[in-house]
């Protein structure tokens, strides 16, 4: 069975210090920073309060899906996603402690969002003459946590 990451954008912005500095000066280029650093991974959804026209909008960007809840929060609608798809199909990353009861409550596996930022710049900004991780160690890991392919 594939998890899928579901990630509290606007908390993991919070979590992580660079992400929130940059939040504190423009909030948007910080949502493309996060989703630059989930770009092309595999089941992967991001949610954010709000957005364009307070509208709610799913859709595809830099290789992971996107959700913007409109007029209501994003909590409501990484809940909403659980009760549809099945929390045993994802895994929530976030450090809001309503949410993260609610979740396991539905019986989701959660990911503190605490450095799972930090997580992601280590592989994806790793120095240029760093190897990256072997396909071996990535499927490891993957495995280890129950996300995405080769579980």
């Amino acid at each position: 069975m594939n998890r899928w990451l579901l990630i509290d954008g606007s908390n993991v912005v919070h979590q992580d210090a660079d992400l929130r500095r940059l939040a504190g000066i423009d909030p948007e280029r910080a949502r493309a920073e996060l989703e630059r650093l989930l770009g092309g991974r595999h089941l992967t959804m991001v949610f954010w309060d709000g957005g364009p026209g307070g509208e709610i909008r799913t859709f595809q960007r830099k290789g992971i899906r996107v959700d913007y809840s409109g007029p209501g929060e994003a909590d409501g609608r990484i809940i909403a996603w659980l009760k549809q798809h099945g929390p045993l199909h994802a895994a929530v990353v976030t450090d809001d402690g309503p949410l993260a009861r609610r979740c396991r409550t539905l019986k989701a596996k959660v990911i503190t969002a605490r450095g799972f930022a930090a997580g992601l710049r280590t592989v994806r900004d790793a120095p240029p003459d760093r190897d990256p991780p072997a396909p071996h160690e990535v499927e490891f890991w993957m495995r280890e946590f129950k996300v995405g392919p080769g579980e």
